[in-house]
């Protein structure tokens, strides 16, 4: 191996792992490290459903990049039969950082 190729190795190997350093697993999905709190939770109105089987997922702060983006509620039809929403989660590390769990179906 050449020492170009040993620098580059080095190099996608360290950025790896620091892009993992912020990412950890969770039941039913991945936690990210995001460092800041979200934004207050925004008042919405669930209008009527559009039909049976339907089921309303509220609107949510999700982490897109490297900001909160809000994501409205809607009425979704469940992945599967028995399927329910997990709504993510927002939690306070030791440190003051925080970590988002992302909603899911399960």
């Amino acid at each position: 191996m050449s020492g170009k190729s040993t620098v580059v190795t080095i190099l996608l190997g360290t950025s790896l792992l620091a892009f993992l350093a912020g990412c950890y697993g969770v039941s039913g999905g991945v936690g990210i490290d995001v460092g800041i709190p979200p934004p207050g939770i925004r008042a919405e109105v669930a209008v009527t459903s559009p039909g049976e089987g339907y089921y309303w997922v509220p609107g949510y702060w999700d982490w897109v990049g490297a900001e909160w983006s809000w994501v409205p509620g809607a009425w979704v039809r469940p992945p599967h039969v028995h399927g329910v929403w997990v709504s993510p989660r927002y939690e306070r590390g030791r440190r003051g950082h925080w970590r988002y769990m992302r909603g899911h179906w399960r």
